[in-house]
């Protein structure tokens, strides 16, 4: 089930959930909940572009630090403008993932 938390919301931040409570007819814990899984995501991919970005980590690390695909990874690069720093053997290291996925599929 997972750990009860209690925080204390600004008025102004509350009355914006409320909002969204009344707008989607989910209740306010549901509308919490989506709204942090939101929030963790989009950190996660934050840190992971900054530690790219800055050449401390690969590529591939990044998009496995940021729970998603290199594709995604690539597409976010990409919407952002970002120059890739893609190296051969990351390129050849996902050729590999791919060929024993399909492999299995076989």
């Amino acid at each position: 089930m997972g750990d009860k938390i209690s925080i204390v919301l600004p008025d102004d931040l509350k009355k914006e959930i409320d909002k969204l409570r009344d707008l989607s007819k989910e209740d306010q814990s549901t509308i919490i909940r989506k709204l942090l899984w939101k929030s963790v995501s989009h950190e996660k991919l934050e840190i992971a572009l900054k530690e790219y970005l800055s050449n401390k980590i690969s590529l591939g690390k990044a998009a496995k630090n940021a729970g998603i695909s290199i594709w995604e990874m690539l597409d976010e690069l990409k919407s952002r403008n970002v120059t890739l720093n893609y190296k051969l053997s990351e390129a050849e290291l996902e050729i590999e993932k791919l060929l024993k996925k399909y492999k299995k599929m076989d």
